[in-house]
């Protein structure tokens, strides 16, 4: 590990050098790793590996308060082991000490904004083991040969550090175990985009019937002013049911006229 100015070994890892992974490997398997800061100053870490895809780390970034520790899980994904296959795969450990005025409450963005220099790095490689019992057996199942060709242990140490993954044998099989692994995450996936879809379905439906209700009223609200004027003309129906009511009052004038005519001439 590279020295931080005016700090010795601000960082401490356990495991060490080795990430060790204990089989079967046909199911995820959980190693951990125990980083614990023996500065006076916050410490920043990030973690990075050769091969991303066959691995899930919790964090891959973070903080650690002064001489306090925290632990990161990493598990390997379900793969098809094979004793004779090189193992490649290593991890770095990246770490600095926190300016500061530093704001962490936005890792990424600090990690971006720091040097190359300023980094302290650490490597470890990945082992692979398999339990006494199922190492006997695959050795038993391969034959003599092969058995004492892959050792007691059946741990190749990994080479050098690269940037990608070649699996240089059993490809297909290889692409049908991570095919396999992904299927529930994949089917999780599509069921939680199907439930979205549904609710888009059922928004679109509720905005639907909004807009035909605002468009009624507006119909409606439009149409009134011309009621209005379609009951207008039925005011002279009321003065034309008036008028028997003159012509009654004009007849009963005339009558009484009629009749002080009537009694004057006599």
């Amino acid at each position: 590990m590279n020295k931080a100015p005016q700090f010795e070994v601000p960082l401490t890892i356990e495991p060490e050098h080795e990430l060790r992974f204990i089989g079967p490997f046909n199911r995820p398997v959980v190693t951990i790793m125990t980083l614990k800061n023996n500065s006076a100053m916050t410490l920043v870490f990030k973690i990075k590996t050769t091969a991303p895809k066959r691995y899930c780390v919790r964090p891959n970034i973070g903080k650690i308060a002064p001489y306090r520790s925290t632990q990161v899980e990493i598990c390997l994904q379900p793969f098809m082991y094979d004793q004779q296959e090189k193992n490649k795969h290593k991890f770095m450990v990246q770490s600095v000490l926190a300016p500061q005025d530093a704001d962490l409450t936005d890792l990424n963005k600090l990690w971006r904004e720091l040097e190359p220099d300023q980094l302290m790095d650490a490597k470890l490689k990945c082992v692979f083991e398999m339990p006494p019992a199922e190492a006997n057996a695959e050795n038993s199942s391969a034959g003599g040969g092969n058995a004492s060709a892959g050792g007691s242990s059946g741990t190749n140490p990994p080479t050098s550090l690269s940037t990608g993954e070649t699996l240089k044998s059993d490809a297909p099989a290889m692409s049908a175990v991570v095919q396999s692994s992904n299927l529930s995450d994949a089917a999780e996936h599509a069921e939680a985009m199907a439930a979205d879809l549904r609710e888009l379905r059922d928004l679109n439906s509720e905005l639907r019937r909004e807009n035909l209700h605002l468009r009624d009223q507006i119909t409606r609200y439009r149409s009134s002013p011309a009621t209005k004027q379609i009951n207008e003309p039925y005011a002279p129906v009321l003065a034309e049911k008036q008028i028997p009511i003159f012509y009654i009052a004009i007849a009963i004038a005339a009558a009484i006229l009629g009749l002080l005519l009537g009694k004057f001439l006599l």
